[in-house]
């Protein structure tokens, strides 16, 4: 029998095979490489040391050095309110997306703006539409991005979770099958990719729903990692906007490929129209200059995306190739994290990892023995696939 050679770059130097990895005497062959005499001595070895940071999506390189600079030339001017600062980001990302001034809006993260959608939308449904509080639906994928389900709660709209398919992708036709069904408005959230599968969904039944909005079926799309989906594959929902969609908001932050999550900058892309309803529903001088000076700079430096998706690109590899060579199943990515199989209990897997200094992704509903990971730095990734391979010589996953 032949068996496929798999090889794991453990350190420098220093590689495993598949049958190494999965033999009975491999335990003590990859304890011994990576320099452990157990997992319990490498979880001691770590209690002293920061955790590694892989659960909650950040982009490992840091802030580019780019906004580093600009902040420091335009912090002595923080006395003042940032509008002109403000109005150059913003110009900015108008001329980044060909759409207009009046098609964007701006948000203290992205978070922020889809509560300004939400609100907007509810606003839309009740006073365009007729509709009673009681009679707005908003329905999602589960498990995808939650914060929306509170925001909606919060206005007293019913909230319908849409369970994943069993490929673990949005499902559009149990979705629109719900929006059939209820008599009332609904307004749809999509994330794209989803969080926290890392799967991009089908453009031509997603654009064809999207060219079904009206003021009775309202759409948020979602596209915190949009920078980092695949290229080939991924057709941003701001087209649809240009397309004069005026039931449709399209969500974007600088949390994740940019590196600001710390500075919270956000924006919408919307019709002129949902622009004005949002805005009735934003604060007052949501901007601060630290965001908006650091978030221009970002959006002209290529070198840093190129980084970013250069440095995610050999970290995806290096976790890729251990999951197939423990036969651990992982989706698709098209973000900066990835999801993939634990075999066994999630939160069990969690506290695991925990207790050997690094921490992953929380349990996400229907979806236990599944991991929402992180891709940190590849060094970063050299030491979770060394805890993984110890892991399987424990048989924990």
């Amino acid at each position: 029998m032949i068996i496929k050679r798999i090889i794991i770059q453990i350190g420098e130097g220093v590689e495993l095979s598949r049958r190494e990895l999965l033999g009975a005497g491999g335990a003590a062959c990859v304890l011994a490489l990576t320099g452990c005499q157990s997992v319990s001595h490498a979880t001691k070895a770590s209690a002293s040391a920061a955790p590694l940071l892989l659960n909650f999506n950040e982009n490992a390189l840091g802030v580019p050095p780019s906004c580093m600079r600009a902040l420091s030339q335009q912090l002595p001017q923080a006395f003042l309110y940032p509008d002109a600062p403000k109005a150059e980001f913003m110009a900015a990302l108008a001329q980044y997306h060909g759409v207009t001034a009046e098609q964007l809006i701006y948000g203290n993260g992205s978070s922020e703006v889809l509560k300004m959608s939400v609100d907007a939308m509810v606003t839309n449904a009740i006073d365009n539409a007729g509709a009673k509080v009681t009679e707005i639906q908003l329905v999602m994928p589960d498990p995808s991005y939650g914060v929306v389900a509170d925001y909606a709660s919060a206005r007293g709209v019913k909230v319908v979770a849409v369970p994943l398919n069993s490929e673990l992708q949005i499902d559009l036709v149990a979705m629109q099958a719900q929006v059939d069904s209820f008599n009332g408005c609904s307004i749809i959230y999509l994330c794209n990719p989803n969080n926290p599968t890392s799967l991009l969904m089908a453009t031509d039944p997603l654009q064809a729903w999207l060219a079904q909005a009206s003021v009775k079926l309202q759409f948020i799309v979602d596209e915190a990692y949009g920078e980092y989906a695949n290229p080939k594959t991924f057709v941003s929902a701001v087209a649809a906007v240009k397309a004069e969609n005026p039931y449709l908001v399209v969500t974007r932050t600088f949390s994740k490929i940019y590196g600001l999550a710390g500075l919270r900058v956000g924006y919408g892309v919307a019709h002129p129209q949902m622009i004005v309803a949002m805005t009735r529903q934003a604060s007052i001088d949501n901007a601060n200059l630290a965001g908006c000076v650091a978030a221009t700079a970002a959006l002209s430096d290529n070198t840093w995306l190129a980084l970013s998706l250069a440095s995610q690109a050999r970290a995806l590899a290096l976790v890729t190739q251990t999951l197939d060579a423990l036969g651990l199943k992982h989706l698709d990515c098209n973000a900066n994290f990835m999801f993939h199989q634990v075999n066994g209990d999630t939160d069990l897997y969690q506290q695991r990892m925990k207790a050997a200094g690094i921490l992953v992704g929380r349990k996400f509903n229907h979806t236990n023995g599944w991991n929402r990971l992180t891709l940190g730095t590849p060094e970063q990734m050299e030491k979770f696939c060394r805890t993984l391979i110890q892991f399987r010589q424990q048989g924990w996953v």
